[in-house]
């Protein structure tokens, strides 16, 4: 099996709990599949953003 590693930005914007943050998060992992694994990398406090790792499935072509 082959991977591929996503970068993604979720706005923090009217995210006010652990649970619905989280739930935006998986909404906007969901667009490229289903995610191996994540991470929260980095939470920008000053632009309202949360930056996540992911690690995809890739089919390789043999």
């Amino acid at each position: 099996m082959t991977t591929k590693l996503i970068n993604v930005e979720v706005d923090l914007q009217n995210h006010y709990t652990v649970s619905s943050l989280n739930q935006a998060i998986q909404n906007e992992l969901i667009k490229y599949g289903k995610p191996l694994n994540w991470i929260v990398v980095d939470a920008d406090k000053e632009h309202q953003k949360v930056h996540v790792k992911a690690i995809y499935p890739t089919h390789s072509d043999k």
